[in-house]
């Protein structure tokens, strides 16, 4: 993904939109995979804290 974001940029110019739109596209997995799954990560975490 990142090598096709990084050949929209032009030699004499870019096209900044399109760039930004990509990289959002780009990101927007990881973000709702991170959204749907935050309350599972949470609770690893604090669980593996807690000493007995």
């Amino acid at each position: 993904m990142q090598v096709g974001i990084a050949g929209l940029f032009g030699e004499y110019g870019t096209d900044w939109g399109v760039v930004m739109a990509a990289s959002v596209l780009a990101a927007l997995p990881t973000i709702l995979l991170f959204s749907l799954l935050q309350r599972r990560l949470v609770a690893g975490m604090t669980a593996g804290a807690v000493k007995e």
